[in-house]
């Protein structure tokens, strides 16, 4: 029975959502891949989004669904050690452990009258060699998985931050064990959606230009109601619905945002037995949106260059959206060097396109941070240059 005490709530980067709301359709498009084998598009996948769109926590159910089906997997994430390296050493060790689980005697038959016990090998089930590459090791690794009736998931995260040399490497022999080999190797990657313009962009990267796109964005309203109500209700306790109604409208349908809204309005309450009210929400909110500013903006905003960072700034003297005439007049650029920066700023996540001739901040978020940048660094204004 749950704790009504304990928040339902898991405002934390990578952690499973209590309601996994609105991906309904990547998880059957997935579940109909590994059914179908390597011949079905899904089985290759490419998941991208905005920071808090859900994509690890995305990958982590990917990996529970194949588990359910007695897969193994091997997660990767862009690291210090290259994801070859990564994937190779736990390939190596999963054949390890099947070799040894192919030797352990299986009890075969008891005699009660001759008091006889038989006991029988398995067979033998090899390793990788030692020192064995990659695509080697994966190819035995499928092999043997596929003769037990299994298969193997690889997931790696954070993608884009991979060097890309190396995600050639791991591309090619994913690519050549999955689609011709036919063996079960199914692959799914999570990465910013700049990758498009990074990675993708590459003329060599056939492969993953070729992996079906599952593309994660804010959630519609009525999935996001779903997921705020949903939990509190799980938890024995509810939210009013002025309540659900504010909360609804303040994540804009952000995955992470609805987590932090609920967390904190959950926490807001000083009754554990009572609703969650229109008070504890607007509390809510504000806590939320500091963690925003930071947690989603903040990153978004590191990688951006001067020029990037004028351009938002330049935004806030405007309402819900702002012309690229404007823009380039209080950046003292042409228009054709404004759209040059609006397509960076698509490309970052930081902007989105209204109708081609206007752009507004993908979250408040960051029209928070482009306001506090102005008092870290008052040169970034229009008006102070």
């Amino acid at each position: 029975m749950p704790n009504p005490a304990v928040n339902p709530f898991a405002p934390t980067f990578g952690a499973p959502p209590p309601l996994f709301a609105g991906r309904g359709d990547i998880l059957r498009r997935f579940d109909s891949a590994l059914d179908t084998g390597p011949t079905h598009p899904d089985y290759t996948l490419l998941i991208t989004g905005e920071r808090g769109t859900g994509k690890t926590a995305l990958l982590n159910v990917l990996e529970a669904r194949c588990a359910e089906r007695g897969w193994q997997s091997i997660t990767a994430a862009a690291s210090t050690e290259s994801l070859s390296t990564r994937i190779t050493n736990e390939a190596q060790r999963l054949l390890a452990d099947l070799a040894a689980e192919s030797r352990r005697p299986r009890l075969s038959s008891i005699s009660a009258l001759g008091v006889s016990i038989e006991m029988v090998d398995e067979g033998h089930r090899d390793g990788a060699p030692a020192g064995a590459s990659l695509l080697t090791t994966l190819e035995r690794l499928a092999e043997v998985l596929q003769e037990i009736g299994a298969g193997l998931l690889i997931t790696v995260d954070e993608l884009h931050d991979a060097e890309r040399d190396d995600v050639r490497d791991v591309a090619s022999a994913v690519q050549i064990v999955t689609r011709r080999k036919q063996r079960p190797l199914a692959f799914a990657a999570a990465a910013l959606a700049f990758i498009e313009n990074t990675h993708l962009a590459d003329a060599n990267m056939t492969f993953l230009q070729r992996c079906a796109r599952a593309r994660l964005d804010a959630l519609d309203s009525a999935d996001a109601r779903r997921a705020i109500r949903q939990p509190i209700q799980d938890s024995s306790s509810d939210i009013d619905g002025d309540a659900l109604d504010e909360a609804v409208a303040a994540t804009l349908g952000h995955p992470y945002m609805i987590q932090l809204v609920g967390f904190h309005a959950w926490e807001m309450r000083t009754n554990s037995a009572a609703s969650v009210s229109v008070a504890d929400v607007r509390a809510g909110i504000v806590e939320a949106d500091h963690a925003m500013v930071g947690q989603i903006a903040g990153p978004i905003w590191n990688r951006l260059s001067v020029m990037d960072r004028r351009f938002l700034v330049a935004m806030l003297d405007d309402g819900d959206d702002s012309a690229l005439p404007d823009i380039a007049d209080r950046i003292g650029r042409d228009l054709q060097y404004t759209r040059v920066y609006r397509r960076r700023l698509l490309s970052a996540g930081a902007i989105d396109d209204r109708n081609g001739a206007r752009v507004a901040y993908r979250h408040h978020a960051l029209r928070k941070r482009a306001q506090n940048a102005v008092l870290e660094d008052p040169s970034l204004s229009p008006s102070n240059r």
